[in-house]
């Protein structure tokens, strides 16, 4: 009778995970970015806990990317929870994180998390994690640099790009590529989104104001990295914006760049050689998980 009892309690469990309280998310339990990873730790929360049962939330974040994040530049937002008490709902890292990390570092934003309101039936939280850093990616590349399509020192022809070209990170030059357009030798890089599973905005940008929506922030930051291009190629510049709104366009090498296409160009000479490219990009990254807690009345 007792199995008979219980077997029936899981069931109705399972299917009332569905009952008023569940909201359907898109995001991951897990990031998975190529910068910071980030998890809630096991069982904090737990799959399930009792009203006014105490329980605690934390998360294990681990810098898988290239590129370091210094103390204070990577934020934390717990969502969903304003039902919860002994909480905190936003929380930075307080020391410098390692790029290529091989052990996450735990934040907590509770130890005693209580959920003191009396219910009738289960009610499902998702609640959330916002994670909101500064990071950058650096890229090499060979170019050939010649006045001809035709040249015994190198060739125009063929991606630039190896799988070796970029830093370990979210966002990546995904392609770049040569050719003679008139008397102009004309490069063609992309800037992808290709490796992380969060959004882009440009290095200055607010966390705070992001995770709150502001329409002003996104709308004029959203899919927009810092560049510079670094090359002894004298005669060299791209098509980019200046750095401060209302971003107009602008022939350099340092800027701000659209995700997508940029066109670099060079006027053709003499010269023939082959030469070297550094393309480095910075941006802030912002990407959510969520995760649903069982409270059983």
């Amino acid at each position: 009778m007792k199995k008979i009892i219980f077997g029936l309690i899981l069931i109705s469990l399972i299917l009332l995970s569905g009952a008023t309280g569940c909201t359907t998310k898109t995001e991951p339990a897990t990031t998975s970015s190529s910068g910071l990873d980030v998890q809630f730790s096991k069982d904090a929360p737990p799959v399930s806990v009792n009203v006014n049962q105490e329980f605690p939330i934390y998360i294990d974040v681990l810098n898988s990317g290239g590129g370091y994040i210094p103390k204070g530049d990577a934020k934390f937002y717990l969502t969903s929870v304003s039902n919860l008490e002994n909480v905190q709902t936003s929380l930075v890292n307080s020391r410098t994180l390692n790029k290529e990390s091989i052990s996450p570092d735990k934040l907590v934003f509770a130890e005693k998390a209580r959920f003191p309101f009396a219910l009738q039936s289960l009610f499902v939280m998702s609640m959330g994690i916002t994670s909101c850093y500064k990071y950058g990616t650096s890229t090499q590349a060979t170019v050939c640099i010649i006045s001809s399509n035709e040249s015994a020192i190198c060739s125009i022809e063929g991606e630039k790009i190896t799988s070796d070209s970029n830093s370990v990170a979210p966002v990546q030059i995904s392609s770049l590529t040569e050719e003679i357009v008139s008397n102009k030798l004309r490069i063609t890089m992309v800037i992808s989104n290709n490796l992380g599973t969060g959004q882009v905005y440009l290095r200055d940008s607010d966390c705070d104001k992001i995770v709150q929506k502001d329409y002003a922030e996104s709308s004029s930051k959203k899919d927009k990295v810092n560049i510079e291009l670094r090359t002894p190629e004298k005669g060299l510049t791209c098509k980019l914006q200046e750095a401060s709104f209302p971003y107009n366009t602008i022939d350099s090498l340092t800027g701000v760049a659209d995700l997508g296409r940029v066109v670099c160009e060079k006027p053709l000479s003499s010269e023939e050689t082959v030469s070297p490219l550094h393309i480095v990009l910075r941006y802030t990254y912002v990407s959510s998980i969520i995760k649903n807690l069982n409270i059983l009345p």
